[in-house]
């Protein structure tokens, strides 16, 4: 018998979802309650993006709770995503605003990472409005960062939780619009210039879906210890703002104001 995929996906993808075979995790955790003959046939369930968490954990439940609907859906996928952590090496303190799962080394021998794309509905740059049925750039922009971060804390730092990330240079170049489906993202290390002092490093990522690119980062970035780039920030800092009140400065803006 052949098996129905169903794709689930955020709340706030509705717009993606509506004609499709697709559903809210919204409209799965309504459907869940519902008598079972509305699945005529067996369907497997993946989970796309957006699905936050806790929905789905509460999807995976009431479907538990049906002995005769748990027949009918395979919820292999979105029990994954229920269970699994996310990557915790990318300095992120909200699980929610953590865009990719865990980094896998792929090939040793040219050094290549791939590590899955994983939104979640209640991010902070899911706050506003999404426009369309695509993911919004400025998402793959931010994961990519995520994902040079947790490549080189994990791999090259070895989880050490002393780096601060000082970025040189982005460049991202977007090829196909990204849907709410499962995407990849590849990592590879062009350049690697590390010493007991700071490391210097190039990547390049390219975010996949359905075997298109999507979008590609080129990066340049330094790793120094907290303790001394702290040390230059505050120099900075305090530099910067006394060139701000300074009397003379203040004059000028007074001037202006006039």
């Amino acid at each position: 018998m052949e098996i129905n995929k169903i794709l689930v996906v955020g709340d706030k993808y509705s717009e993606y979802a509506n004609g499709k075979k697709a559903l809210t995790i919204s409209q799965l955790e309504l459907l869940a309650k519902l008598p079972d003959n509305l699945f005529p046939g067996e369907h497997e369930l993946i989970a796309g993006q957006g699905v936050c968490k806790h929905k789905a954990k509460k999807v995976i439940d009431d479907i538990g709770n049906n002995q005769r609907l748990k027949r009918k859906l395979k919820t292999c996928s979105v029990e994954k995503l229920a269970s699994e952590h996310k990557n915790r090496h990318t300095h992120k303190w909200d699980e929610r605003n953590i865009l990719i799962g865990q980094a896998e080394k792929v090939d040793h021998k040219l050094d290549m990472y791939a590590l899955p794309l994983v939104i979640d509905d209640n991010c902070e740059l899911m706050g506003d409005h999404q426009t369309g049925q695509h993911v919004q750039g400025m998402l793959l922009v931010e994961a990519c960062r995520q994902a040079f971060i947790a490549v080189t804390e994990e791999f090259v730092y070895q989880k050490q939780s002393d780096k601060y990330y000082v970025i040189n240079s982005m460049s991202i170049d977007f090829a196909n619009f990204l849907f709410p489906l499962p995407a990849i993202i590849h990592f590879e290390f062009v350049e690697k210039d590390v010493n007991e002092r700071r490391g210097r490093f190039k990547a390049r990522m390219s975010v996949m879906q359905n075997q298109t690119v999507c979008a590609s980062m080129d990066v340049s970035f330094a790793v120094y210890s907290a303790k001394t780039i702290l040390v230059k920030e505050g120099e900075l800092a305090e530099s910067a703002t006394e060139a701000v009140v300074s009397p003379s400065d203040h004059f000028n803006m007074e001037q202006d104001c006039a």
